[in-house]
């Protein structure tokens, strides 16, 4: 299998380079956010230090570059259309499996649907052509230089530890989208529950009940009606705000049940918390920023603990 030729190139090397662009790749991506957070944050999707979008868009480029290598302007061209159109697919592939929105550009100007900007392309295209005339010499040196029967059998760990730490990831994910909705699901039932406790007066009943009376009977039955009812319904809207009063503690309550429920979330789905923090949910976006705000809070509390120690 690994000594399969494509593309002028053996599936060992591409593999190689895979792997190889993937570890670069989080590795300038996880060290940008960081310097920015001002802490470590793994920027990777899975747990190891991989960024699988890199490896692949850095193969493709490779593959569709190499007969330009030589024209700085193709490889810029190249770069930024290719690794634009593969942001683009994985982004939409992320949400549309996910339901989540991993990065988003919609603040940048020149975007599309927040998945790619324009800067950000710009960079691609920058980035591809300093790889192609300086990195990709070195590491296709470097792959060369691998003895063939123990690259051949790091490569076949590496690829059991890619599909494990992808499956892995992947139902993590799966439980916690679980997890959003679960919490709202309860949010909604509490609501309607709230819902039910609100007075409700029918204007159409009151006229049908009233409508056959004549004028002056009318009236006189409308005064005692209305001094009757008047200090019923006072006595009405003090018990209504006492069941609200109960039933807004009761949702309280409940949903910071849920919520603490979901603090109790896996490292992994912690960590890819931190390392997507502009990640928003398409069907269940108030639950998710409740369960930031919560992991936010208690970080802080924990970091002020630390600090008066």
């Amino acid at each position: 299998m690994w000594s399969t030729v494509w593309f002028s190139f053996t599936f060992f090397e591409l593999y190689a380079y895979f792997m190889i662009y993937s570890f670069l790749g989080w590795a300038m991506e996880s060290t940008y956010v960081s310097i920015n957070a001002k802490k470590w944050v793994n920027r990777g999707f899975i747990n190891g230090p991989f960024c699988p979008i890199y490896g692949t868009g850095a193969l493709l480029i490779l593959l569709a570059l190499e007969p330009v290598s030589d024209s700085i302007l193709l490889l810029f061209l190249g770069g930024f259309v290719i690794a634009t159109v593969v942001e683009y697919l994985i982004g939409l592939i992320l949400e549309k499996l996910f339901h989540a929105t991993w990065w988003d550009y919609s603040q940048k100007p020149f975007n599309i649907k927040g998945r790619v900007c324009l800067e950000r392309s710009v960079e691609w295209g920058v980035l591809t052509a300093f790889v192609m005339r300086v990195v990709q010499p070195v590491i296709a040196d470097f792959v060369a230089a691998i003895p063939r029967a123990w690259g051949e059998f790091a490569a076949t760990l590496l690829l059991a530890y890619l599909a494990v730490d992808t499956t892995i990831t992947v139902l993590h994910i799966l439980r916690f989208n679980e997890k959003l909705a679960s919490l709202s699901e309860a949010h909604d039932a509490l609501q309607k529950k709230l819902e039910g406790t609100r007075l409700y007066a029918s204007r159409q009943e009151i006229i049908t009940r009233f409508e056959s009376m004549p004028a002056a009977e009318f009236l006189r039955e409308f005064k005692e009606r209305m001094a009757e009812e008047n200090e019923r319904l006072e006595q009405l809207r003090e018990e209504e705000r006492l069941r609200r009063q109960l039933v807004q503690e009761e949702i309280k309550e409940k949903l910071e049940a849920r919520i603490n429920a979901l603090q109790k979330s896996s490292l992994i789905e912690r960590r890819l918390m931190r390392a997507y923090p502009g990640m928003h949910s398409k069907r269940f976006d108030e639950e998710l920023k409740a369960w930031k705000r919560e992991l936010m809070e208690k970080r802080s509390k924990k970091s002020r603990k630390d600090v008066s120690k």
